[in-house]
């Protein structure tokens, strides 16, 4: 950052993603742990203690990508939540548009999610007031199904979760029934319709 030229929130975020995506194949390579400053520094082309003018510590890296990924699913979320569209066909689009997310960058998830777990108790409630906003979102979508008498009662936070999860054992599992697609497809089928004939 240029000494004495204050950067915008805008700059300065935009500069933050751009470090990390030069460092990326670093941490895809080596994992979070073993890729140092200096070799995330050398990564974007600036020395350490420049990019200790945007990144205090590495953990700041980690917490910014990670609420920088749950921002973007949550717009492109909102975007979804605000069509005049049904609730059911916006709840399936919705995580239609997450499991396409999550299959994109699905070896730096992987490898950036445990890490998470070792944030201090602080990062790690910044990164789940960004997840809770996109929780309660897709709750927001099946409180209205409620509301509409499309859907059942039920307490819709927890279906939000159930439904959010669903993504999980779609694209991770070890015993696939099908393409991830096609596992979700039919996970939503089971969420909005249940299991009885």
């Amino acid at each position: 950052m240029p000494k004495g030229i204050p950067l915008t929130e805008e700059d300065l975020s935009s500069r933050r993603r751009e470090i990390f995506a030069a460092a990326v194949h670093l941490i895809l390579e080596k994992g979070f742990q073993e890729t140092s400053m200096r070799q995330i520094a050398e990564a974007a082309g600036m020395g350490k203690s420049s990019l200790y003018d945007y990144f205090r510590t590495k953990d700041e890296i980690l917490v910014f990508v990670i609420e920088e990924e749950t921002l973007i699913v949550t717009r492109q979320a909102e975007a979804i939540a605000a069509l005049a569209l049904p609730p059911a066909v916006r709840l399936r689009q919705i995580m239609r548009m997450h499991l396409d997310f999550m299959q994109a960058n699905k070896n730096l998830l992987v490898r950036l999610g445990g890490e998470a777990q070792r944030l201090k108790p602080e990062s790690q409630a910044r990164i789940n007031q960004r997840r809770y906003a996109y929780q309660d979102l897709v709750a927001a979508i099946i409180q209205e199904g409620i509301d509409q008498g499309c859907f059942r009662p039920v307490n819709a936070l927890n279906a939000a979760r159930l439904l959010i999860n669903s993504l999980l054992s779609a694209l991770y599992t070890s015993r696939p029934t099908g393409s991830a697609e096609e596992m979700l497809d039919e996970a939503v089928e089971i969420f909005l319709h249940g299991l009885r004939i």
